[in-house]
């Protein structure tokens, strides 16, 4: 009983035909969907994406002496910690203050001005630990400060020690 496309059915009125295709732009509507549908997927990916962390490019200075000069207001600080004129939790103030202000002088990085949250996002590792060490006890109560401020010394010596 079934008949070709666009031939009368026997035994049916001769209005009736066969199937009847459909036309071409219903294809080209879909298509034209699908692609609106996954660019829409990959500019979303592409503009949410993180980016790469910028490199931390060296300043054009003279890094030994800068270095030197900062060891020796670390030494300097920790002389006054130790002998009390200068509180634990106001010498790691001023601890985080040296360190930022040596890589601010040796990078291109605006150490001085970021929080922990930005150097975690943008610097490297070492410094990131050596301000994290700090970060906690400058805003802690006096008693809280006074047994990590010697860790936090040495991490601040090793940075600017090592930091090329």
């Amino acid at each position: 009983m079934l008949a070709a496309a666009g031939e009368p059915v026997p035994g049916m009125p001769e209005e009736f035909t066969g199937p009847v295709g459909y036309a071409d732009r219903w294809l080209w509507i879909a298509v034209a969907l699908l692609v609106v549908v996954v660019l829409y997927y990959l500019a979303a990916w592409w503009f949410t994406r993180t980016p790469k962390p910028p490199v931390v490019k060296a300043a054009v200075v003279d890094v030994p002496d800068v270095r030197q000069a900062h060891l020796a207001r670390i030494d300097a600080l920790a002389e006054r910690v130790h002998r009390g004129e200068t509180s634990p939790r106001e010498g790691h103030q001023q601890l985080s203050d040296l360190v930022r202000s040596y890589v601010a002088a040796v990078t291109t990085l605006p150490a001085r001005t970021m929080t922990l949250t930005d150097l975690q996002h943008r610097a490297p590792a070492e410094l990131v630990a050596a301000i994290a060490l700090m970060y906690p006890p400058e805003f802690a109560p006096e008693s809280d400060t006074a047994d990590r401020f010697d860790e936090a010394l040495a991490a601040s010596r090793r940075l600017v020690g090592s930091w090329t």
